[in-house]
């Protein structure tokens, strides 16, 4: 996992030295901004990775807040009283986005089928193991509503089998020897992409839930200083956040975001960069959307040594070069997402 990181960070460098942003010797003080999520050793690890690459035998290191209280920039800031939801209007908006149709598709159905047959191929009949079968539906508690059922479920088993097929376990290991090839990880990763596909389209959870990030987003695109970790100020050429896949998702969500990567089947897979560059044309300032990303195939040979890169574009903004939206506009739009106050203080 580390060694997609570094090809990820590597990558990273040779595209945006070949841009000009970063300079080809080590970057100023400041120049340069690594913050992870301190909760996880993954992540922490995942950002000293990431600025070594950056920025190799420079004095870029990467830093993080104290595993508790959890990092808001990461995981939101559900205590805030203007973040909380109300529960009657969550659960109208995540039925809004499971659709008419319900949770599950033709697609998240033969992915369920096909999963079973890898994890527990007799559970069905009585035998040992879980059936994943009953309805799925929204369960509302003293929290914010969730989906229950199968698919919420299996969406993490079929992440669990790509990601062994990435650590490069040999086939025959990989789901018991019943997941051997990309082609039988990507007959799964539907339900997962579909549990994702959910929580992107519901803009009332999202709204709260990446209030933080996006924020500090806009502000380092801004060119604001931030007097609060991660400290960065206009001299900031490039600020990395080391986070999760589910950041990904809430950021595209916010943004106005969607993709799909050809030869990966999991939109969100490890080292997965999402990018947001800004560009000047004639003292206007526009900000481009960029997804790096590694194929299945290489994330688990670590060949080639370059991650693959697709330029995207904002849902109803691309009126800029490139097909960028113009920074002015982009912030309004995602802001208007975020409930007033939500991830200010």
């Amino acid at each position: 996992g580390g060694e997609t990181v570094r090809l990820m960070g590597n990558s990273l460098r040779r595209a945006y030295r070949q841009a000009g942003l970063l300079p080809a010797g080590c970057p100023g003080a400041g120049e340069v901004v690594v913050w992870a999520d301190g909760a996880d050793q993954r992540t922490r690890r995942s950002g000293e990775i990431l600025a070594q690459a950056l920025a190799p035998g420079c004095a870029v290191t990467a830093a993080w807040a104290a595993p508790t209280p959890r990092d808001p920039i990461f995981n939101g800031d559900g205590a805030a009283a203007a973040c909380r939801s109300d529960p009657a209007a969550a659960t109208k908006a995540l039925e809004a986005a499971i659709g008419p149709g319900g949770i599950e598709t033709p697609a998240t159905r033969a992915a369920l089928l096909r999963l079973q047959a890898i994890l527990a191929p007799r559970a069905c009949a009585g035998s040992g193991g879980t059936c994943f079968a009953g309805p799925d539906q929204v369960v509302a508690g003293p929290g914010r509503p969730r989906a229950a059922g199968p698919l919420p479920v299996t969406a993490s088993l079929a992440e669990d089998l790509l990601l062994e097929y990435a650590e490069g376990m040999p086939v025959g290991e990989v789901g018991w020897g019943r997941a051997r090839t990309a082609t039988d990880i990507a007959a799964v990763m539907a339900v997962h992409e579909r549990a994702f596909q959910i929580y992107h389209d519901d803009r009332y959870a999202t709204g709260r839930d990446g209030a933080v990030m996006a924020r500090l987003i806009l502000a380092a695109l801004a060119g604001e200083a931030s007097g609060k970790p991660p400290v960065f100020g206009p001299r900031v050429r490039l600020l990395a956040l080391a986070g999760h896949d589910s950041n990904l998702v809430v950021m595209g969500s916010l943004f106005g975001l969607a993709w799909t990567l050809p030869a990966e089947p999991d939109s969100t897979a490890p080292a997965t960069t999402l990018a947001f560059e800004l560009w000047t044309d004639h003292g206007a300032r526009f900000v481009r959307p960029v997804i790096f990303y590694e194929t299945l195939d290489q994330l688990r040979t670590l060949s080639p040594a370059n991650a693959r890169r697709q330029a995207l574009r904002f849902d109803g903004c691309a009126t800029g070069p490139m097909g960028s939206c113009p920074l002015g506009e982009l912030r309004r739009r995602v802001l208007s997402l975020i409930p007033s106050g939500c991830g200010e203080a």
